[in-house]
């Protein structure tokens, strides 16, 4: 019985060892060469479709999308009714230097999500010579940088649908704000090609609008709470794939106590299992591999084994590069990310290292039990991808 036990416990030891030095190879091929210059080699004409509910972070966020380093864009706005309070700052703005800005009310959401509903409201905006269509989230701050290396993926690689991912940062100094952006940067960092998953992100998105057309967009997101997933599901049904460049992060403030943390990522691994149910499975076993591992090679821990404690001594000092790896990335990407603050958050993702990753793991089990998605001020019963109800608003702040 004894031998079998420490069977499995090195077992145990040797696929998490695996695991981290995986996980730490693939952090590094992220960071090696970054920054890297994109320039399109041509400026087709592009529409950026904005869909917002609430003012928070207008007034950061509209400027730098209007001082993209691109000559031929315009943006689309979307809020939900004029009641919206970003309705009136986003009129205040299109008199205003910068790119062309027009603003579209879409009408309040009853049986799908309201930022979809905001987005299909401005795709009845477009034109016939808007080339590509990107799409973006009002709660990010882009550099100038943001539309020309999306559009750069279309142009120069000739790939079909260019996407990036959000990488947060706290917005101030709760530890949950430290925790959120940690965990968060643990799948920033992972290269999206590798991952065994068709992966969209709608806050950073661009493609032909011919590629629109052909995916049937407005029929994929009638009635629907995810932009992303759906356009996802939609590529893969017809053999496209989005490509996702390692410099297309996007910064995005975050501020949320621990209970709005747990929300968050329940909600997000809500909407992947309600769309991706084999996506999330595969999530939920690299999640929670790690501490099954732990458990199982407790005996060998107990017994006082070197190996054991080697093993250990291997996957923290492998956890620590990580840490230093995605640090690396941030300073390739926003040198500018310094201070007290953006100390406090690396001292979260060293030291709460095992707080933030139980709450990630616990996040992605709870989705299944969850039956509602509250999002953004607005609470939804999800029944599936395409099947809403709105039963309860509060008023965009």
């Amino acid at each position: 019985m004894m031998a079998v036990t420490n069977l499995v416990s090195s077992a145990a030891l040797a696929l998490l060892c695996a695991q981290s030095l995986l996980s730490t190879l693939l952090v590094a091929a992220y960071r090696r060469g970054l920054p890297r210059a994109e320039i399109p080699g041509s400026e087709p004409n592009v529409a950026v479709i904005l869909p917002v509910r609430g003012g928070r972070n207008l007034d950061r966020f509209l400027p730098l999308l209007r001082a993209q380093q691109y000559g031929r864009y315009r943006i689309i706005a979307s809020v939900e009714s004029t009641d919206d309070s970003a309705f009136a700052l986003l009129r205040a703005a299109e008199a205003e230097p910068g790119a062309p800005l027009e603003t579209t009310v879409a009408g309040l959401a009853a049986n799908a999500g309201q930022k979809v509903w905001n987005q299909l409201a401005a795709l009845e905006r477009l034109r016939p010579d808007d080339d590509i269509v990107a799409f973006i989230d009002a709660d990010t701050l882009p550099t100038p940088l943001w539309l020309p290396r999306l559009v750069a993926v279309i142009v120069n690689a000739g790939r079909p649908v260019a996407t990036g991912y959000r990488w947060m940062t706290p917005a101030d100094d709760r530890w949950s704000s430290c925790c959120l952006a940690a965990a968060n940067a643990s799948i920033a960092a992972l290269p999206r090609g590798v991952l065994p998953m068709t992966i969209v992100w709608g806050g950073s998105v661009a493609m032909k609008q011919k590629t629109l057309e052909a995916i049937a967009i407005e029929a994929v997101w009638r009635g629907a709470i995810s932009d992303d997933v759906q356009m996802a599901e939609a590529l893969r049904r017809h053999g496209l794939t989005a490509h996702a460049p390692r410099q297309g992060l996007l910064l995005s403030p975050v501020s949320c106590s621990w209970r709005e943390m747990v929300a968050f990522g329940v909600r997000q691994y809500r909407i992947i299992y309600l769309h991706q149910p084999g996506s999330w499975a595969i999530a939920l076993v690299f999640l929670w591999a790690p501490p099954i591992y732990l458990a199982l090679a407790a005996p060998s821990f107990v017994s006082g084994l070197p190996a054991a404690w080697l093993s250990l001594a291997l996957i923290l000092a492998l956890a620590e590069v990580r840490t230093r790896l995605r640090r690396g990335i941030q300073r390739a990407l926003w040198p500018e990310l310094c201070g007290p603050r953006d100390a406090r958050r690396w001292r979260a993702e060293r030291w709460l290292r095992p707080v933030w990753l139980l709450i990630h793991a616990l996040c992605a089990a709870g989705a299944p039990l969850s039956r509602t998605i509250d999002w953004a001020g607005v609470r939804y019963r999800v029944a599936g991808p395409q099947n809403v109800v709105v039963e309860r608003r509060s008023d965009p702040c």
